[in-house]
């Protein structure tokens, strides 16, 4: 039973990520990178600064940890705080705020930015938002900054999606508006497993973030795969229009089942829709061994990512075919 469930697992389309389909090349890793830490280290600092702009910006294993890491922090500055998520939201950031014992509040993205806030100590905040693509300015983030920050809480986004927007990172204004940003190697680099993401914040935040983390948390390999993708500027340039266009095709092969009415969503490594029959469709697609994403909030969302070959994309259209109207 254990090696046909297996088997069964390894059959489906997983198209319910938000990875890129293209990977990172990368050259082989030199044997005395293992035994470099200090130096790639100090190199890291460097190139990280040139990159995200920002004095301060800790390297950490994933997201997750980031996530993580910020939520116990808080606990240990503030105590339990009053936490709003912009809906929709990445999931981990409910389930770890809570797990620090913080009161998280769930509160419509839009109202936000209209500045119809509910009293709090912290506002998560993606961008783009994940998984409408809606994408918030640099204009509106400023005030909300400094509103919260007058008020003695933080802002944070979540820019873990932000690469293949090719948008300029909130990271350049921390020091004159301040506010906490994450972002992720592994989506816009195709690297599933790259479990590396970083924070950007004032120094303060990161100086207490690495004490909560430790110092070892990140291995050699990881800080060298970082200034891997520091340093790949031109492949970045080809990512993007190389996202572009199968964004393109993935909107087509949904069109004709969708109709010309809906509208549709283009986030690099996915689109995503709305649509009434989106909660059957997804269990019809997993019946047909085809993997998407659903959220259910006022609408509810489908989300599909980007298929890897042809094999895939031809497995993809079959199935979508096959969808009932």
């Amino acid at each position: 039973m254990f090696i046909e469930t297996r088997i069964q697992q390894q059959a489906k389309l997983d198209l319910s990520g938000s990875v890129a389909p293209f990977e990172l090349p990368l050259p082989d890793m030199p044997a005395h990178v293992w035994a470099s830490p200090d130096a790639l280290r100090s190199r890291f600092h460097l190139e990280a600064a040139r990159y995200f702009e920002c004095e301060s910006v800790l390297a950490v294993t994933g997201i997750e940890s980031g996530i993580s890491a910020l939520a116990r922090l808080f606990q240990t500055w503030y105590g339990a705080m009053r936490v709003v998520l912009a809906e929709p939201s990445f999931d981990q950031w409910d389930k770890r705020f809570r797990r620090a014992n913080h009161v998280v509040l769930d509160w419509p993205v839009d109202l936000i930015l209209e500045g119809d806030i509910p009293e709090c100590d912290v506002v998560v905040l993606g961008r783009p938002v994940n998984p409408t693509c809606q994408m918030i300015s640099i204009k509106q983030i400023k005030p909300l900054a400094r509103r919260l920050r007058e008020q003695g809480g933080w802002l944070i986004l979540d820019e873990a999606y932000l690469d293949w927007t090719g948008e300029e990172s909130y990271a350049s204004f921390i020091e004159a508006e301040p506010a906490i940003v994450l972002r992720s190697v592994a989506p816009f680099s195709g690297l599933a497993g790259a479990n590396l993401a970083f924070v950007c914040g004032p120094k303060a935040v990161c100086t207490a973030l690495l004490n909560e983390v430790g110092t070892q948390a990140v291995s050699s390999p990881q800080w060298w795969l970082a200034l891997q993708y520091f340093e790949a500027e031109r492949w970045r340039e080809d990512q993007l229009q190389r996202l572009a266009d199968v964004c393109v095709r993935l909107e087509a092969l949904w069109r004709e089942r969708l109709g010309a009415t809906v509208e549709i969503y283009k986030g690099g490594y996915f689109i995503s829709f709305e649509h009434p029959n989106n909660d059957r469709w997804a269990a019809r697609l997993e019946a047909l061994g085809v993997l998407v994403r659903t959220y259910s909030n006022d609408a509810c969302i489908l989300r599909c990512g980007v298929p890897k070959n042809e094999a895939d994309w031809l497995r993809l259209d079959k199935a979508v075919k096959a969808l009932d109207a």
